[in-house]
């Protein structure tokens, strides 16, 4: 039988998620140097300009990003607080 300290699996975990957000910032820094804007810049272009199917499958895939670095640090957050679960 192995057994594993859940201070370890805590640990890989967040290991795993800032992994994820330096891949999640690459991705959004990608957009930003792309467009020279923020992504609150860039959000109030798309909705002035006629409507650009590039762009806008940018802003999509830009925005899915913001969102998914929020979760990310949510989870980091929580895994440094301690605040883990195994079923």
């Amino acid at each position: 039988m192995v057994t594993v300290d859940k201070k370890h699996v805590s640990t890989l975990l967040l290991v795993e998620a800032y992994s994820e957000k330096h891949k999640t910032e690459e991705k959004v820094a990608f957009f930003h140097k792309k467009y020279n804007k923020n992504f609150d810049e860039f959000e109030k272009m798309m909705r002035a300009d006629e409507e650009n199917f590039t762009q806008y499958d940018d802003y999509m895939e830009w925005k899915a990003y913001r969102r998914y670095l929020d979760n990310i640090d949510l989870r980091i957050k929580d895994l440094r607080n301690g605040s883990i679960q195994f079923t």
